[in-house]
């Protein structure tokens, strides 16, 4: 879990308050707390200043998924619902940023961008694991990515509608659902060869077989054998 935010509430409340072009650098940088020089340094201009948290969320995906040692299918799993428990960390934040988001189209294009790359991290990552070179694996691999990352967004859009809600076990039980659908392709089990026949030879030789007799004498045979 990320313990520090990049971007202060009293930043994003100034940008609703007052309205995203109405408000200048100079203001954003007092509620940070930072001087014009050091938030241009820091963000670079309002836009992105506005989605440096998620930039923060995109680079730690990037290390729990380089160091997970879980299956692939249970690493994209874990890190839909790391996302999750990074955006709703901070409730505050988190609507002040999708009332932004609503009010500014800029904003949003922006937010296409940003789901558009946690899509690639995820696929980079299925990709890494050698995914790709199955059959299927790419395309499978891609809609995978992409699926985590729709169920997601559904599940935070309707939790920033009613933060009061837990949604996070639904949304867990989700992506397990997802990901059993697409186990099967991307983590092929290897199947274990069946055990030859065993082929059994049976010669009488003289006289006329007596059945409880040569029943007796292949059990004996097969306890030799066993023994």
């Amino acid at each position: 879990m990320i313990t520090s935010s990049a971007v202060p509430d009293a930043a994003l409340r100034l940008l609703v308050e007052k309205g995203f072009d109405a408000t200048s650098v100079d203001s954003l940088a007092q509620a940070a707390g930072i001087s014009r020089s050091t938030f241009f340094r820091r963000f670079g201009s309002k836009e992105e200043m506005v989605f440096a948290d998620m930039e923060t969320i995109i680079h730690h995906l990037e290390t729990v998924l380089a160091t997970s040692s879980a299956g692939p299918v249970a690493s994209l799993v874990h890190a839909g619902l790391t996302v999750f428990d990074q955006h709703t960390a901070r409730p505050e934040a988190a609507g002040l940023r999708h009332r932004l988001l609503l009010d500014v189209p800029s904003l949003r294009d922006r937010e296409l961008v940003s789901i558009h790359r946690y899509e690639r991290v995820f696929r980079n990552h299925l990709r890494d694991r050698g995914l790709y070179s199955l059959p299927n694996g790419r395309a499978m691999s891609i809609a995978f990515a992409s699926g985590v990352v729709s169920v997601h967004n559904d599940h935070l859009r309707r939790w920033l509608r009613h933060p009061e809600d837990t949604r996070r076990p639904d949304l867990e039980r989700e992506l397990l659902a997802l990901g059993s659908v697409f186990t099967p392709v991307l983590e092929p089990q290897e199947s274990t060869p069946a055990p030859e026949p065993t082929t059994v030879v049976i010669t009488i030789a003289g006289g006329t077989p007596d059945t409880e007799s040569v029943l007796s004498q292949v059990r004996d045979a097969l306890n030799r054998a066993n023994g």
